[in-house]
C-alpha cells in the first residue's frame, strides 16, 4: 500500500575502523553482512546502528514480492538495492531481532506477512489494518504512543474496504510476470479477486500524537521507535498511514529516517521539520503512530 511496506548488514560494532566499516549495505556482499550481523544482539539499540547502513540505499516502490514462486509479485522475497518506506523499516527490525541472514529472513516474511504465511493475500498491505496490528499480535511491536504522549494521544477512526480495494487491482499491478502472456495476466488478476472478493470491511483505530504536541514530547520519543505518518479520514484515500520510518538521534536531535521517494534514497531528516511540511497539507496529517521493536517470547 502507498508506501508498499529486506536488506541485510555490515560491521559497525566489531573490528578496526577502516573502509569497509562504512560501506552502505546495498554496496556489501552477503559474507561481510553475516560478519557484522553476528556482533549484534539487542534490538531496541540496534535499530539506530543497522538502520544507518542503509543511508544512501536507492528507494524503489515495492521492491519486494513473493519470490520467484509467487502467483501475483515475484520480486524477490529479499534484495540489497532497493527499499521503500515500509520494506526498509522491516528489514531493519528483521536484522536488529536476528544476527544471521537466514534467519533475519525468515523473521522479515513473519513481519511482512500474516502468521508468517508467504502469500499476497496475505501480506500485511494496509499498515492501520494489516501491518500495525499483526506484529502487536505476533509480538514484535508494542504501541507506545500513550507511554510518550499520555492524554495528550487522539485516536483516528477508518473503515477500511479490503475486498474494494483488490477489485481494483489491474494487470498492471503484476510485478515479475512478465514472461506470461496477456490472457495469463488477466487470469491471474481474476483469480486474486476472486481469492478476496469475501473480505469483510475493517473498522480500525489508530493511536497519535497530535503533530501540533510533537515539539513538547519528542525528546521523549525513544531512538529506535517505528513511526507512521497518521492522515485525516479521507473517504478517496483507502489508509490512514501515508508513511512509515524511524526515529533515530544525533547531537541530540531526534531525525526521521526513512526510505524517501523525494529524495530517492534512505536518508535523515530532523523530525520536526518532516512532520511540519505536512502541517497544512490537503491530506491532513493528524499525528505520529509510535511503536517500539520487541522480541517476541519463543
Amino acid at each position: 500500500m502507498g508506501c508498499a511496506i529486506l536488506l541485510l548488514l555490515t560491521s559497525v560494532l566489531a573490528g578496526p575502523a577502516g573502509a569497509g566499516e562504512d560501506k552502505p549495505f546495498y554496496k556489501m556482499a552477503e559474507p561481510e553482512i553475516a560478519t557484522a550481523l553476528r556482533t549484534l544482539h539487542d534490538p531496541s539499540p540496534l535499530v539506530g546502528k543497522v538502520s544507518e547502513r542503509f543511508v544512501g540505499t536507492p528507494y524503489h516502490l515495492g521492491p519486494l514480492g513473493e519470490g520467484e514462486k509467487g502467483d501475483f509479485d515475484r520480486d524477490p522475497l529479499m534484495r540489497f538495492d532497493a527499499v521503500d518506506c515500509t520494506t526498509f523499516v522491516e528489514e531493519v527490525l528483521a536484522l536488529a531481532l536476528e544476527p544471521e541472514p537466514e534467519r533475519a529472513k525468515q523473521t522479515l516474511q513473519k513481519i511482512r506477512y500474516k502468521d508468517g504465511v508467504v502469500s499476497y493475500a496475505s501480506r500485511n498491505h494496509f499498515p492501520e489494518a494489516d501491518w500495525i496490528p499483526n506484529n502487536e499480535a505476533a509480538g514484535y511491536l508494542e504501541d507506545i504512543t500513550r507511554v510518550v504522549a499520555g492524554d495528550d494521544v487522539r485516536v483516528s477512526s477508518k473503515v477500511i474496504d479490503k475486498a474494494a480495494w483488490y477489485l481494483h487491482k489491474t494487470t498492471a499491478d503484476l510485478q515479475g510476470v512478465g514472461k506470461l502472456s496477456a490472457e495469463e495476466k488477466v487470469e491471474l488478476v481474476g483469480r486474486l479477486r476472486q481469492e478476496t472478493k469475501g473480505l469483510s470491511p475493517q473498522a480500525v483505530a489508530v493511536p497519535y500524537l497530535p503533530i501540533e504536541f510533537l515539539p513538547d514530547y519528542a525528546a521523549r520519543i525513544p531512538a529506535g521507535t517505528v513511526v507512521s505518518f497518521v492522515r485525516e479520514n479521507s473517504p478517496a484515500i483507502p489508509v490512514l498511514i501515508s508513511h512509515q520510518g524511524l526515529v533515530v538521534e544525533k547531537n541530540g536531535v531526534k531525525l526521521l529516517r526513512h526510505a524517501s521517494a523525494t529524495d530517492g534514497k534512505v536518508s535523515d531528516v530532523p523530525l520536526l521539520e518532516y512532520a511540519y511540511r505536512y502541517f497544512n497539507a490537503k491530506w491532513r496529517l493528524l499525528g505520529l503512530n509510535l511503536q517500539a521493536l520487541r522480541r517476541p517470547s519463543r
